[in-house]
């Protein structure tokens, strides 16, 4: 379907990777959107919004695991033309994500304030973010089974379709926005729920055509529902999934832990860090398009016997994603009032979410690298070195300078956002290192 095995390298790569970044950068337009009404409600909502999301990134670490073996498991088979072997994949990793999805409702509903106040919200800020998070963690098995069918369609050269269904369900999602949190006729307001209502609803409606689409017999994955569920592939799928969840669970945590470092500086500071995180995850959108279709490019060729060219992939992929993002990079320096002010008019954040921008923005650069490295490995299946690199450059090192240099050096906040800087260029550093000793290239799965 594309040439990410053969032909020109270039034109396949972005033949993947260009649908898979206008559904990312629409998905990350479609945060925004749910920002930019939840912020009419006042900074407190924002606060509590932004502290939810965070939780969501942590419960959902099993998840993302899941999700990179499926692509690394259904991308190394299609490149060997193994189709049989493919929709197993699939279907094992449709039948895990939903047993998973059960257990993250149950948590995510139980435990929805405790779990903020923990954090460090304030008790109007939890009640708050406790009311989204009841009404996302209720309707998350739709949203999980859709990635885990996009995943599959993108690990097979097809990104177009993903792209289409998320483009359906973020019109449907910005449609229902202002009518579920404000209210309209009959339509009761919800306030910051109606923003959770509106996302479980689109990606419900987006789920079920994407699984119509599957069993219809018209992709390339030959799915059905009379396959028999094995354990020794169940097995498989856990073993390569586990260490990308750890890593994700670690990244995760670690954002967490961040939040309420954050927390310590008011709400104020947690509202602006909530902004210039969606700002961030909007800029590095594209890059994670690229990264992915590259996790699907090292897959295949690797597959197909082809590791060189895979290198050849990573390499290309390194050099788009760092260049697009330094000059990300030297916009959010220059325009972050401007950028911070849309989504907080009052101005209260203004200061804080641009002390940020000023001070991380300029080493995007690092960051851009570090995903497509993490994402190349992951994809070959060796998804134990990017857990150690996520351990020690985050975990280890990025958590306790936050703790550390507000008060050491003198400088409040602006502390937290250095120990950002210096993870991130640890964190590339040690990926590119065990991205040259190659090994990747030899992974069993």
């Amino acid at each position: 379907m594309t040439g990410l095995t053969e032909g020109d390298l270039f034109r396949g790569l972005i033949a993947v990777a260009a649908p898979i970044v206008a559904g990312n950068v629409l998905q990350s337009v479609l945060e925004m959107v749910d920002l930019f009404f939840v912020g009419r409600l006042g900074y407190e909502a924002i606060a509590g919004v932004a502290m939810s999301s965070t939780i969501v990134m942590v419960l959902m670490t099993i998840i993302i695991g899941l999700v990179t073996a499926n692509t690394a498991f259904v991308s190394r088979h299609y490149g060997a033309r193994d189709l049989d072997m493919v929709a197993k994949a699939v279907y094992h990793t449709l039948i895990l994500g939903l047993v998973f999805s059960i257990v993250l409702t149950a948590v995510g509903i139980l435990f929805a304030e405790d779990m903020l106040l923990f954090l460090g919200a304030e008790p109007d800020v939890a009640v708050l973010g406790a009311s989204y998070l009841a009404v996302l963690f209720a309707g998350i098995a739709t949203m999980v089974e859709l990635w885990v069918i996009n995943s599959s369609f993108q690990s097979c050269g097809d990104a177009t379709t993903p792209m289409l269904l998320v483009v359906l369900a973020n019109i449907l999602n910005i449609v229902l926005d202002p009518l579920l949190i404000f209210g309209y006729g009959a339509v009761p307001a919800f306030g910051v729920a109606g923003a959770a209502y509106a996302t479980v609803i689109s990606r419900g409606v987006a789920f079920a055509i994407a699984f119509a689409l599957l069993l219809s017999g018209r992709t390339p994955i030959p799915f059905s529902l009379r396959t028999t569920f094995e354990g020794a592939l169940a097995r498989r799928l856990i073993l390569v999934a586990v260490p990308n969840s750890v890593q994700s669970g670690l990244r995760s945590v670690t954002f967490m832990v961040m939040m309420a470092v954050v927390a310590v500086f008011g709400t104020a500071a947690i509202s602006a860090y909530g902004i210039v995180g969606r700002l961030e995850t909007v800029a590095l959108m594209p890059g994670f398009g690229v990264a992915t279709a590259t996790a699907v490019l090292v897959g295949q060729n690797l597959g197909a016997g082809k590791p060189e060219r895979a290198a050849q992939g990573v390499r290309l992929s390194a050099l788009m994603n760092g260049g697009f993002m330094a000059l990300v990079g030297v916009i959010f320096f220059f325009a972050a009032p401007s950028l911070i002010e849309i989504f907080d008019p009052s101005g209260t954040s203004t200061e804080i979410g641009m002390s940020y921008m000023q001070t991380v923005a300029p080493f995007y650069v690092f960051i851009a690298v570090a995903i497509v490295l993490g994402f190349a490995l992951n994809g070959a299946g060796d998804t134990k070195r990017p857990m150690y690199a996520t351990l020690f450059s985050m975990v280890l090192f990025q958590v306790p300078l936050a703790y550390i240099l507000p008060d050491l050096l003198g400088i409040g906040i602006i502390g937290v956002w250095l120990a950002v800087v210096c993870g991130a260029i640890l964190q590339v550093g040690m990926l590119f290192s065990m991205y040259r000793r190659g090994t990747w290239k030899t992974a069993a799965i």
